[in-house]
């Protein structure tokens, strides 16, 4: 009986490593801020304003930077254009990202967005 009491009672030691080694933890859900970086910053810039010679080459990147135009895009709107591209000049990212990056990224664009003015009294 000894035997037995010593064994179960190491088995219910060890049975909170076993479950937290098998839970999902916050930290491997993508980083969407550091993929955009790597992926979008040099056509969309830093902080979602291409820079000038971008917007010179892709015309159509300035729409992106308008915050106006930007708060309208839902995070799935921006995963869609990120598996298909959008026109001739952006390609899909499906090659390069996985579903679950593609809607970190779109979630970290979505941050990008400046709040709009406050109008006057």
């Amino acid at each position: 009986m000894r035997v037995w009491t010593v064994f179960a009672t190491a088995a219910l030691m060890a049975l909170p490593v076993i479950v937290a080694a098998q839970a999902p933890t916050a930290s491997s859900e993508p980083d969407g801020a550091a993929l955009y970086r790597q992926n979008c910053k040099a056509c969309h810039g830093a902080k979602g304003v291409p820079p000038e010679r971008m917007v010179t080459l892709y015309p159509a990147l300035k729409t992106f930077a308008d915050s106006t135009e930007q708060a309208h895009l839902t995070a799935q709107s921006i995963v869609t254009v990120l598996q298909h591209g959008k026109g001739k000049d952006m390609k899909p990212f499906t090659d390069k990202l996985s579903a679950a990056e593609m809607t970190a990224v779109a979630k970290f664009v979505k941050t990008l967005a400046s709040p709009a003015p406050a109008t006057g009294p």
